[in-house]
């Protein structure tokens, strides 16, 4: 099948949201962390269905994994695996975001955590060829201080690992008015960032996304109808990151007949497709493209396209983007 031979670039996928079942498994026995014995019944801890009702029920399904990582051994299996799995579909650059102080201990510091999901993310590089980079996460719920931390964090090991920084959590409760010092701060730093905006119906938050510096978008659903807001984000070049079957199960958009896929790319924004999370969602790369070529005006021709301006948007050192840009022209001439 082409769409399994072609060199993908994943830009939003949470690390704790995609861990392999198998990998959450053995981590829990570690851990002796109590687990239902049948897999069905532990599937649904940790992945939502079709009939999820909103983001706050998504995001319970997160619970186990947190609770799983937990010191440094794990979370260098964690980035391993998934990049491991990823690689199994020929994704060639992928950006692994997660919140490092949300695991954060007395005896585990954020540093500890950071460097065990590098070696992690080395050690997949040596076996399976996969390029990445990690975004460290702010979270909206965090104080002031504790997000200051995850900046200096990023200052820390940008260019060692790290690629940039992200802020996540929930968007309805703490709007971006909140983040501007924040965001001020990763700039004069010459730190790349992202923003998950827009993902709960507040087309404002992507606006001051925007005013802040942002890059890229995550999820961007709520400029939706609004020509003079995405008109600006052209403007700027800044990405945005969808994700199909996430924006989906938590109701960023009731149906497909909603999605606004075909509208972002008819007015020649950069979009990027990824998968948010890979075992939450139940999907990989692969699945989601098919879908968008089933349910949106998606074609095959256009897909070379959207990779690579998904890896030009990307916060990858210059050598890995010409290296990547090549093997997707070469898989176009094939």
């Amino acid at each position: 099948m082409w769409m399994e031979k072609l060199p993908k670039i994943e830009l939003h996928c949470h690390l704790d949201g995609s861990l392999p079942p198998i990998v959450l498994k053995n981590l829990c026995g570690q851990g002796k962390i109590e687990i239902p014995n049948d897999d069905e019944t532990f599937q649904k801890l940790i992945q939502v269905n079709k009939d999820c009702k909103s983001l706050s029920e998504y995001l319970k399904a997160f619970h186990l994994p947190l609770e799983a990582l937990k010191n440094e051994d794990t979370f260098f299996q964690a980035s391993y695996a998934v990049l491991q799995e990823a690689s199994k579909e020929r994704v060639r650059y992928m950006e692994l975001r997660f919140a490092p102080l949300l695991s954060e201990t007395e005896q585990l510091c954020g540093e500890s955590i950071i460097e065990a999901c590098v070696e992690g993310a080395k050690r997949a590089k040596q076996d399976f060829g996969i390029e990445s980079g990690i975004l460290l996460c702010g979270m909206r719920h965090f104080d002031e201080k504790k997000n200051e931390k995850n900046l200096m964090l990023a200052k820390k090991y940008y260019g060692h690992g790290v690629c940039g920084i992200d802020l996540a959590g929930d968007e309805s409760a703490f709007q971006n008015e909140l983040f501007e010092e924040y965001f001020k701060k990763a700039g004069r730093l010459d730190i790349p960032f992202t923003i998950h905006a827009g993902e709960c119906g507040r087309k404002e938050n992507i606006r001051l996304a925007a005013e802040y510096g942002a890059r890229r978008i995550g999820h961007g659903i709520a400029m939706k109808g609004d020509s003079f807001l995405q008109e600006e984000i052209k403007e700027k070049g800044i990405g945005i990151e969808l994700c199909p079957s996430s924006n989906l199960q938590t109701k960023a958009v009731r149906d497909w007949k909603e999605y606004p896929f075909d509208e972002f790319y008819s007015n020649d924004l950069k979009v990027s497709v990824n998968t948010d999370n890979r075992t939450v969602t139940g999907t990989t790369m692969t699945k989601e493209l098919s879908l968008l070529e089933e349910k949106t005006a998606l074609k095959k021709r256009d897909i070379p396209k959207i990779m690579k301006d998904s890896i030009i948007m990307s916060f990858a050192e210059e050598s890995v983007k010409k290296a990547i840009l090549e093997e997707i022209e070469k898989w176009e001439k094939e």
